[in-house]
């Protein structure tokens, strides 16, 4: 009773803390990104508004959900993004429909689905990918289970989202003809494209490259040069929103000696129960390893092991040896002459369901039995029961294939497990097959082995990881500045600071880093965009990130933010390893020209520098290519502008400066048909408004992007 009279006596007290722990909680929500009320209710439930739609965080993850319940990749953003485009894309084609009177309309949407003339969308969704046909049973029984409502509840909500996809799709197809079919191309367009596209010249010329020129002689590249750069292509590089700038270091983990010793007697201490064992392939699955049926020739088999193997013998084990980042045993299975072909034959029988795979396998092994006593023959049960319509009328006759023509669990039996002249039932991706080998033929008599292989990774163990965890904690904790981070691993000349610069809210890769660590470089955008996250600071957190295949631990990664970029032109810095090689190649130009002076002759020698003379023909106007020299849009323009017999240059190309003399320009008169013309010019246009047509909607109706807000 003492303490409950206690506790009622303070109960202000309790009153007070428990209205402080909820208003915590508030905060904590409402700062948190997820919390719609109070202020930014918009933002804080929408991923997207655009085009009046607002785009809910609710409806984004259930067509996340639907469109992508049982996969397995690990490109989880990249996935995020294609949805959040879908439906952004959707709202932009609805209100422009709307405003052009287009529709899809419930007769043409049934079409789309289920009729001669199906959407884009269903042919990838319902596409047998062994057969590459549509699988129209399947969709038949979509249709019959929508029209009777007997469909399971997962398959209802896909075709909800499909049919979604597919009126976008639709739209997009319809907005996207009515802009072509707007697409006007004036007279005086059409003759000058066919004068640039049919003027042939021939001139000679010589390139000096840029490469002849060192860096240093043009000195290094100033942020005053990126700047001007950016302005002369501003479109090229302006932000339309706020973007940040990280310089990070990479911190890799590498296995010690001691990591390898261990890991080399881990997996020398299975030596002894692998030789012994009776049933190889369960000893390797039961350790972790791979057990193939398939037979290796010599030269197919790992390099470390590739020489000594001609000299063993099946049950012989060799290693532990390195391969690939991984110590390995290997044990010789068996050795045998392969054909070189095969001539089979077969019965198959489709299977969809387990139902139907139970009773596949009771016919054909009722066949099996009636061939194998002799009471029916393979040939015209194969006519007879086969659902392979192409070898069925030829009694199953498959003729003769080479290793590796038929799928990997047909051709395992033809080449490596099987029998000329015995029966064998055999699933693979199409169904169940009956299948007989009839003939082998044999022409290089080569050798190949079946290896049976168990590995461990070399990787970090505890020990380095926790030194490498530490160093990185240490260079963060004693350097909360970037200023300073950048000094200490300048000093300790083991590791480099990296610049990733121009990054949006959304960015979630960053080239260096690689698309296996995706979610490690979300967080360290998400942390640079904080409001909080000062310009010089360092972030707390040390990063993680892992081998793309192994997945152990491989790189601590320590950032700090370098800058904030507002709207406009970005930091220098930001766009340097985008620009450099274009700007160096600028300043050797000038470098170039200034040595040259006034050119009034081709030569193979200029000065300093020594070229040659090559020879251009049936060149044109608007032509891409230079003879020997690959990609230089502008040479041909540049010729096209001389006179017979002029010499001109030197003019800036991709790769060198060139010097041009023209010995010949044929006009090509008046084009004869006009219209003809104009219809062959309009598909680059046509073909451009399909590429940024929607680009260029996205905005005009000033998309407000707020996936950041969520992920």
């Amino acid at each position: 009773m003492g303490i409950i009279t206690s506790i009622r006596k303070r109960l202000w007290v309790v009153t007070i803390l428990m209205a402080l722990a909820l208003l915590g909680f508030i905060v904590m929500d409402m700062t948190s990104g997820k919390s719609s009320w109070l202020f930014g209710g918009s933002d804080r439930e929408n991923v997207a508004s655009v085009a009046g739609k607002d785009i809910s965080w609710k409806e984004f993850q259930q067509t996340e959900n639907v469109l992508y319940r049982n996969a397995t990749d690990v490109d989880v953003f990249g996935r995020k993004e294609y949805v959040w485009n879908q439906m952004v894309e959707k709202a932009i084609l609805e209100k422009e429909a709307s405003i052009n009177g287009l529709m899809v309309t419930d007769a043409e949407l049934k079409e789309l689905q289920f009729g001669n003339e199906l959407s884009p969308i269903v042919q990838r969704n319902f596409r047998d990918p062994n057969t590459g046909q549509i699988a129209r049973d399947q969709l038949n029984q979509f249709q019959t289970g929508l029209d009777n409502n007997s469909l399971p509840q997962e398959a209802v909500d896909f075709w909800k989202i499909q049919t979604k996809e597919i009126i976008k799709d639709r739209l997009e197809s319809k907005v996207d003809g009515l802009v072509k079919g707007a697409l006007f191309m004036p007279n005086f367009m059409v003759e000058r494209h066919f004068q640039e596209s049919n003027e042939k010249l021939d001139f000679l010329f010589s390139r000096i490259a840029y490469n002849l020129v060192k860096d240093e002689e043009v000195g290094p590249i100033t942020s005053e040069e990126i700047i001007t750069f950016m302005n002369k292509k501003k479109p090229l590089f302006e932000n339309k929103e706020e973007t940040r700038d990280l310089e990070y270091c990479m911190i890799a983990v590498n296995p010690t000696l001691d990591d390898s010793i261990r890991i080399q007697n881990e997996i020398a201490s299975k030596i002894e129960g692998f030789k012994n064992s009776t049933k190889d392939s369960l000893y390797i699955v039961a350790n972790f390893g791979k057990f193939d049926e398939t037979y290796f020739k010599y030269k197919e088999a790992p390099e470390a092991i590739r020489d000594t193997l001609i000299n063993f013998k099946p049950g012989d084990i060799l290693g532990p040896y390195i391969n690939n980042g991984e110590y390995c045993i290997t044990k010789i299975l068996g050795k045998k002459i392969l054909p070189d072909s095969v001539r089979s034959r077969h019965i198959l029988r489709r299977v969809e369901t387990r139902d139907q795979y139970l009773a596949a396998n009771r016919l054909l092994d009722s066949i099996k039995t009636v061939i194998e006593t002799g009471k029916g023959r393979f040939d015209s049960l194969a006519v007879q029961f086969s659902q392979d319509p192409g070898s069925g009328i030829k009694g199953g006759d498959l003729g003769f294939a080479s290793q590796g023509m038929m799928v990997k669990e047909f051709n395992n039996k033809l080449f490596f497990t099987g029998e000329k002249g015995k029966l064998y039932i055999v699933a693979t991706q199409f169904g169940l097959h009956l299948i007989e080998i009839l003939e082998e033929r044999y022409y290089t008599k080569e050798t190949a082995m079946q290896l049976g292989t168990i590995s461990e990774t070399i990787q970090p163990g505890d020990s380095i990881l926790n030194v490498k965890l530490d160093e990185a904690q240490r260079l963060i904790e004693s350097n909360s500045t970037l200023e300073g981070l950048n000094k200490a691993i300048s000093e300790g000349k083991t590791y480099v600071m990296d610049y990733a610069g121009n990054l949006i809210s959304t960015t979630y890769k960053i080239d260096k880093i690689g698309e296996a660590a995706n979610n490690t470089t979300r967080d360290m955008v998400r942390w640079a965009f904080n409001p909080n996250t000062e310009v010089g600071s360092t972030s707390p957190e040390v990063y993680t990130t892992q081998d793309p295949v192994k997945k152990f631990t491989n790189r601590y990664i320590i950032c700090g933010l370098a800058a904030i970029n507002p709207k406009g032109l970005p930091n220098p810095m930001a766009v340097k390893d985008r620009v450099k090689d274009a700007i160096m190649n600028e300043k050797k130009f000038k470098f170039i020209k200034d040595k040259l002076g006034s050119v009034t002759a081709l030569s193979s020698t200029y000065g300093e520098f020594i070229s040659k003379v090559d020879t251009a023909t049936e060149a044109t106007t608007n032509g891409q290519q230079v003879p020997l020299y690959g990609y230089e849009p502008d040479i041909c323009t540049y010729a096209s502008k001389l006179n017979p017999g002029q010499v001109g240059g030197p003019y800036q190309g991709e790769s060198g400066a060139y010097i041009i003399q023209l010995t010949s320009k044929k006009d090509p008169g008046v084009a004869s048909n006009l219209e003809t013309f104009k219809r062959f010019y309009k598909h680059p246009a046509m073909n451009t408004i399909s590429k940024y047509l929607m680009a260029s909607l996205k905005n005009s109706y000033k998309l407000k992007d707020n996936r950041s807000n969520f992920f």
